[in-house]
């Protein structure tokens, strides 16, 4: 210890008692709380009697924790821990014993505890749990609220003589040393500000007058004082100000400018010498750490951890740095806080230089287990590399060229000079005089100038992904076009214009998914929020983890229990966000159109399910902690979601039905609670538009029928419609046990003997009948409603099942229209190949009609000559079985 520490040295040698208790103690690690109560005065102790107390306990807790980290008994996380403990019980117990002292002599010792309790914050490595041997330690004084406190003196001014008494027991150096030094100049206005803040006066600071940098200082924050309640309002002031609910990006530029400053500061000094502010040093460590927490700490609420070891644990978990870059980047942390003790410990000195003589050199080599400098400066420069390695990756690879607007005139004649020979004339004109029209805008002009700089560094970029993305030359226009939309809805949204800038492949997938699909591009638009989820790619392949999206869909909404409007995000921001996905992998040809309804389909069931106990737990129809459905109800879903062929935009056919000993009164409310779920219009839009005309009496009926009439209506009232409409139907959320139930009556009612020449009848007349309303467009044919079209194959499905169901159990199982037709050629009710035309037709049409929903057509047209094989063989079917 004497060789590695000449303070340790001075410090036994001028207490003569401290060897032997060292002797006796040193084996074990500290126990700081037992002797901080041993050590520290009680009652009314002397003050001068009260800080040299504390002075002791820190020479004893450094002599103690020097002697076991020099001769490998000591942990890393054992000393970060007692250094930071060290200066926690201090600011404690000093705090305790002024504030005390101070309200008795100004008569405010029956004063509530949140109002003479001080907010005494901790920032920095002290915050982060993280101490070094000789650091200063980085205060905030906060209080709970001003006014008066008594006496004619008011809160302010109590609050600030603690604070300056407590600096002064710390920071004084009298003859038994100091406790730590005390750096104030993080708070409010810096060293102009006053002494302390209260809560009020904070979170205005925060809102209007708060920089970039004090983000990264506050992340680390920790109220090491202070009373319960003021702890969670200030906890509750904080979070918002260091953390945004979206990815922020833009914080990049932030730590650029810190960094810079840093750099620019070292580079007049030895920058190589200092292991904390130089190249590949803990501060681009910490950078480096604290740029994925302010990034993704809104979203990613694991990264809302204090400690720098801490977050990078978490990296890994969420897929944000593989893990043996993280092992990496520990094992350089864990040599550089070392090294950096040990700098410090040789004269008790706040320091990250290296030494330039080789005296001390060599001690230093020693104390870091080296045989030689040359040896300790290697592995130094290895572990430096490592950390440089990381932070130029990202901070500089993607470093924007510039932080001002450009010139007048540069991102047009950028833009020209990628369209010289790339494109038509007429798209090169409408692209340029896109552009332009947006440079003169009122509003681009009144645009902050990092946004626009944003912008214009944008525009090219996003003409040159277009270029790329669109093959053929008259789709560029279009697709830029798109993308140009995009980026006037963000254009004041500087959060979503950095990470476009930051990471060029989100800028890359939004113009691929607008090159593909209007649907898409115009989704994002509209909710922009979304543009976080391209920067993920790990979760984009298909068949989605259901299970997995279940329970964190749980978890969110348990998380905003009892606020209705966020529940109601939460869901709508889980349709968003898988619907996203999906249509992204898609695009990529992923996905099948079959197997997108599949997962569309899912994905409604997942909601629905979501939404109806949400909506029982407001009815306090089950506990407010439950997620099973409330007993003795169903919804029964119809149409495209009764038979799993969703599409983007559709929207759901219901019908709900209770158990026969449940009260139809108190579920109708419930029903109608489910449907102001999905139809509210809040800022995430509409989950899902409903359609409830299927159930028994149309707009007549009852909200939710008892299953028992439910299947009356079905044998005594229905029409011929509303069992074709049965034949697609299914028991999709609610009570478990109606499943069976459900699916017996539509058994039932689907099986029912029917004289075959009067079911065609009546299904023809209402196909002529749906035909008259729906015409064909002059030179256009709708493919959904033309003869030969997609209405003629669900119809002779239709057919087929409530003709042959009573003899043939086979067609009842729900299973989309190309098996069943396979099915009805097995047992010979069709002709072999004529079914495998039909079934292969209708896959055709859900592919076009797919195209055409992708790129926002409401109804999905086609030449008369186009499909035009495909719709003869529905027709040879339809004349087979129906004519």
């Amino acid at each position: 210890m004497f060789r590695a520490s000449r303070f340790a040295a001075r410090l036994l040698a001028a207490e003569p008692g401290l060897a032997a208790w060292l002797a006796a103690e040193a084996a074990r690690p500290f126990d700081l709380a037992a002797s901080a109560a041993a050590l520290l005065p009680h009652g009314d102790a002397a003050p001068d009697a009260f800080d040299a107390a504390l002075r002791t306990l820190r020479r004893r807790t450094l002599a103690h924790l020097l002697f076991r980290d020099l001769n490998g008994l000591a942990s890393l996380d054992e000393v970060l821990a007692a250094f930071t403990q060290l200066a926690t019980v201090s600011l404690r117990a000093a705090t305790a014993r002024h504030v005390a002292d101070l309200a008795s002599r100004w008569g405010l010792g029956d004063a509530p505890d949140a109002l003479r309790q001080p907010l005494v914050m901790g920032m920095g490595k002290l915050g982060g749990g993280e101490l070094n041997a000789s650091s200063d330690v980085d205060l905030i004084f906060v209080h709970a609220e001003d006014g008066e406190a008594g006496g004619g003196r008011s809160w302010h001014e109590f609050h600030c003589e603690v604070g300056k008494r407590l600096i002064r027991s710390l920071d004084a150096v009298d003859a038994g040393g100091f406790v730590f030094r005390v750096d104030m100049r993080l708070r409010p206005f810096g060293a102009s500000g006053p002494l302390v803040s209260s809560l009020a006066a904070l979170e205005s600071y925060f809102v209007s007058h708060a920089r970039t940098w004090e983000r990264y200082a506050w992340l680390k924050a920790a109220a090491l004082t202070g009373e319960a309640s003021a702890i969670a309002e200030l906890e509750a002031l904080v979070t918002p100000f260091v953390y945004r609910r979206y990815h922020d990006y833009a914080a990049i530029d932030g730590i650029r400018e810190i960094h810079a400053q840093i750099r620019a500061e070292t580079a007049k000094k030895r920058a190589r010498d200092d292991i904390k502010l130089g190249p590949g040093g803990i501060r681009e460590l910490e950078f480096v750490v604290q740029m994925f927490q302010l990034i993704r700490g809104g979203r990613e609420t694991a990264l809302r951890v204090r400690s720098t070891r801490g977050a990078l644990d978490v990296l890994p978990r969420l897929g944000l740095m593989p893990a043996e870059r993280v092992a990496r980047l520990h094992a350089a942390y864990a040599f550089l806080r070392n090294l950096e003790h040990r700098l410090q410990y040789l004269d008790d000195q706040q320091t990250q230089a290296l030494p330039s003589n080789t005296e001390d050199q060599q001690r230093i080599a020693e104390a870091m287990n080296f045989a030689t400098w040359s040896d300790c400066t290697a592995a130094l420069d290895a572990h430096r590399a490592v950390v440089l390695e990381e932070f130029e990756a990202l901070f500089s690879a993607n470093a924007p060229a510039r932080n001002e607007p450009v010139a007048p005139g540069g991102t047009h004649a950028q833009c020209e000079a990628l369209l010289n020979g790339s494109v038509k004339d007429d798209a090169r004109a409408a692209i340029l005089q896109r552009v332009d029209s947006w440079l003169a805008a009122s509003r681009t002009q009144s645009l902050a100038a990092r946004p626009r700089a944003r912008l214009e560094a944008l525009i090219p970029k996003a003409l040159a992904a277009s270029l790329l993305e669109s093959g053929p030359q008259g789709q560029a226009a279009r697709t830029f076009s798109r993308v140009f939309d995009l980026l006037e809805a963000i254009d004041k949204r500087e959060a979503y214009l950095a990470l476009l800038e930051e990471v060029p492949a989100v800028l890359s997938r939004v113009t691929r998914i607008a090159a593909q699909s209007a649907f898409a591009a115009g989704f994002l638009k509209k909710h922009p929020v979304l543009l976080d989820d391209l920067i993920d790619t790990r979760e984009r392949g298909v068949p989605i983890d259901w299970a997995a999206q279940r329970e964190r869909l749980r978890a969110a909404c348990d998380a905003a229990a009892g606020d209705v409007e966020r529940q109601y995000e939460i869901l709508r921001h889980t349709k968003h966000l898988l619907t996203l996905r999906l249509n992204v992998v898609d695009i990529d040809g992923g996905i099948g159109v079959m197997a997108l309804s599949d997962e569309l389909t899912a994905l409604a069931d997942l909601l629905l399910e979501a939404t109806l106990v949400l909506a029982a737990r407001a009815l306090r129809l089950i506990p407010a902690d439950a997620w099973d459905a409330p007993a003795g109800f169903a919804v029964i879903a119809y149409g495209k979601y009764g038979s799993k062929e969703l599409g983007y935009a559709s929207d759901l056919d219901l019908v709900f039905v209770c158990a026969d000993a449940a009260d139809p009164g108190v579920l109708s409310r419930l029903g109608q609670r489910v449907i102001s779920w999905l139809n509210a219009m809040t800022a995430g839009g509409v989950l899902y538009d409903t359609d409830l005309r299927l159930r028994p009496d149309g707009d007549a009926g009852v909200m939710v029928s008892r299953l028992a009439a439910f299947a009356d209506y079905q044998r005594t009232r229905a029409w011929t419609w509303e069992h074709q409409a049965l034949t697609r139907a299914r028991w999709c959320a609610g009570d478990a046990t109606l499943r069976d139930p459900v699916e017996r009556i539509r058994a039932e009612i689907l099986s029912m003997p029917r004289d075959a020449t009067a079911l065609k009848q009546e299904i023809v007349a209402m196909r002529e009948k749906m035909r008259a309303d729906k015409k064909d467009g002059g030179a256009r044919l709708d493919l959904k409603h033309t003869r030969g079209g997609i209405v003629d194959v669900e119809f002779i499905v239709q057919f087929l099942i409530l003709a042959h169901s009573h003899d043939h159990p086979e067609f009842l199982g729900n299973l989309g229209n190309f098996a069943l037709l396979t099915r009805a050629a097995a047992l010979g009710f069709l002709d072999e190949n004529l079914a495998a035309s039909v079934g292969k037709a209708y896959l055709a049409y859900r592919e076009r009609q797919h195209v055409a929903r992708n790129n926002n057509e409401a109804k999905t047209w086609i030449a008369p000559e186009e499909l035009a094989g495909e719709r003869r063989a529905v027709e040879r079917a339809w004349e087979a079985l129906l004519g």
